[in-house]
């Protein structure tokens, strides 16, 4: 059975085994599925992926898994459920997919009939705890700037907590295909960034997207919550704003709970621009 990925190796349409769950090209390369339950892409021994301590992993799962984030993977799901909405054969790929907590909230609020989930990663502990965790996709180690997918093969790709760059993400897109991004806004953890920042001020949001796409809608989610300081420190680690804490701060931060802690996204839907 032909599939829409492309050998890692020679570039040509991989054919998919069911027997063996593994992928094979005409040129015999082979890509068998990891015992851990992901299929690995990667072709050069100097690659490096990223690494996600198991404490990393555990705290920002107990954390999305704690209620907090409810009122953003319901308005995720709604945005999400739309796109596909009477459409069939939908192939979904969810761009540095984690540990695939966006990937079951979508796939277990859906139930369009042909929909096929993609989880891409540079994590290869964070694929094995997506699968430990029962992840209803495809899930794929491989390096961002060559995904192994066929040119113009999938209908929607999703960024979520991660900025889009290059053109990987646009070269596997139909032309018909949409985009679906959050990206953090201006008010996004004021309280904790104020402990940071000297002097912080509120600045407009700057998308800086490529030209190559077009915003079709852009939704605002703000809420707030309550958090412990155990739950602060993760909440930094996430946005990549840990580095800039002294072991000071930390020991403050981790002291202290937070009420009424502010989040503030914007979740974009996007499509190619028709650049003529």
């Amino acid at each position: 059975m032909n599939s829409i990925l492309i050998c890692p190796k020679c570039a040509t349409s991989l054919h998919y085994h069911q027997d063996s769950q593994g992928f094979y090209c005409d040129n015999k390369h082979h890509i068998d599925k990891h015992a851990q339950g992901y299929w690995s892409f990667i072709t050069s021994t100097k690659f490096k992926g990223a690494i996600e301590s198991r404490q990393q992993l555990r705290s920002k799962r107990f954390l999305m898994a704690s209620g907090l984030f409810e009122p953003l993977l319901d308005r995720l799901t709604s945005s999400f459920n739309q796109l596909t909405n009477g459409q069939l054969a939908v192939q979904h790929l969810n761009f540095s997919c984690t540990d695939g907590l966006y990937l079951r909230h979508l796939a277990e609020n859906n139930n369009a009939e042909g929909l096929t989930h993609w989880g891409v990663s540079e994590a290869e502990n964070s694929l094995f705890a997506a699968n430990k965790d029962n992840t209803p996709a495809n899930l794929i180690l491989t390096p961002y700037k060559k995904l192994p997918f066929a040119d113009k093969s999938l209908d929607i790709v999703s960024l979520f907590d991660v900025a889009l760059k290059g053109k990987e993400c646009l070269r596997v897109l139909k032309d018909s295909g949409h985009l679906l991004m959050l990206v953090p806004g201006p008010r996004h953890l004021w309280q904790l960034k104020q402990k940071i920042y000297d002097n912080l001020v509120e600045k407009s949001l700057i998308l800086n997207l490529p030209k190559d796409i077009e915003v079709v809608n852009s939704e605002a989610i703000t809420f707030t919550g309550d958090v412990t300081g155990e739950q602060a420190m993760t909440l930094l680690e996430m946005n990549n704003l840990a580095w800039r804490i002294n072991d000071q701060l930390k020991h403050e931060i981790k002291s202290h709970s937070v009420s009424g802690l502010e989040f503030d996204y914007l979740l974009i839907t996007a499509k190619l621009a028709n650049l003529k």
